[in-house]
């Protein structure tokens, strides 16, 4: 019976001591970080990951090898919406302004004016009218609102009784907005959203050819958003009528929103297929106003080309772009 009480107290002593081995190397290895909880190391991630994210906020910014402008060398322009890497190094130059160290997704390293960044954030853009409040407060609306396709990035993380902090492009909108945001973030409505500004700050020529772009990009077709897209383009810009006709000698220096007419005289229907009935015909010479066009290619007479909706003197319906100036080369 003594033999048999020894022999568990041994077991014991024995249980005891292995346990207390494993313990100690489960928190060795703890503190080494090799056996974090995943869901912890999720969130430590995603901290660093917004902590080291800054947005472009202007349509261009220099890329520098050292902070500031004087006796600097550019590097490469950085564009708006496009997202880099927060190196967590900032200096400030001469004339107290600050600058931060990032890297871009091919990996090249600079230096930016921090003002022309947000840090953090989430880029969205927005699909319908909403107030603009100073803080995030009721009392502090001051007749600001934020419009259809304005691009913002959503600076609060952590909702404050249902608020959230914005700033838009050149920071020309800032405030704060409340409850349900009516911003879209997906991928495709904030890539469009992006090229959309991005165009919308070139010259004419090179945006209307941005913008063409936008439509006939398949990605894009199903956005709620393709409409002002459509608009952007084709809207006449001293914001009369949308139509008008341009008495013109030759189609030199025809701008994109508008077609002119080559073949000696072309049908023009109430849908964009060869089966569509005749509605008017348009004669050689003739230029139209482009109000939108077909969202593929079709072929017609062996010939493959896009049918647009045109208006010529207040009469509007689709023309195949083989007769026209749109014709694909």
């Amino acid at each position: 019976m003594q033999i048999v009480k020894g022999l568990g107290v041994v077991f014991a002593v024995l249980f005891l001591s292995v346990s207390c081995n494993s313990k100690s190397e489960n928190k060795t290895e703890s503190s080494n970080g090799s056996d974090i909880p995943e869901s912890a190391d999720l969130n430590q991630k995603e901290i660093f990951d917004k902590a080291s994210k800054a947005i472009c906020l202007w349509p261009k910014v220099g890329l520098r090898n050292k902070p500031g402008r004087k006796d600097t060398k550019y590097l490469t322009t950085i564009y708006f919406g496009e997202t880099v890497e927060y190196l967590n190094e900032k200096e400030k130059t001469e004339d107290h302004k600050e600058y931060l160290k990032v890297r871009l997704s091919d990996g090249s390293e600079g230096w930016v004016y921090e003002y022309l960044f947000t840090l953090g954030g989430e880029l969205a853009i927005i699909d319908k009218e909403i107030e603009l409040y100073k803080r995030p407060d009721i009392m502090t609306f001051e007749g600001n609102k934020l419009e259809p396709m304005d691009m913002v990035v959503i600076l609060q993380d952590d909702e404050q009784d249902d608020w959230h902090q914005i700033a838009s492009m050149k920071r020309e909108k800032k405030g704060w907005i409340q409850g349900d945001i009516s911003a879209l973030q997906d991928e495709i409505n904030v890539k469009l959203g992006i090229l959309y500004w991005r165009a919308m700050e070139e010259s004419s020529e090179r945006k209307y050819d941005l913008l063409e772009n936008i439509l006939t990009n398949p990605n894009f077709k199903e956005s709620k958003l393709i409409d002002y897209v459509n608009k952007a383009l084709y809207e006449n810009e001293d914001g009369g009528e949308a139509f008008y006709i341009e008495e013109l000698d030759s189609f030199e220096n025809l701008s994109s929103n508008k077609l002119g007419i080559k073949t000696d005289l072309a049908n023009v229907r109430n849908e964009p297929n060869v089966n569509g009935e005749i509605l008017f015909q348009v004669e050689k010479g003739d230029i139209c106003h482009i109000i939108a066009q077909g969202e593929s290619l079709e072929k017609m007479n062996g010939v493959t080309d896009r049918w647009y909706k045109v208006n010529l003197n207040g009469q509007e319906g689709w023309i195949f772009g083989y007769y026209t100036t749109k014709r694909r080369e």
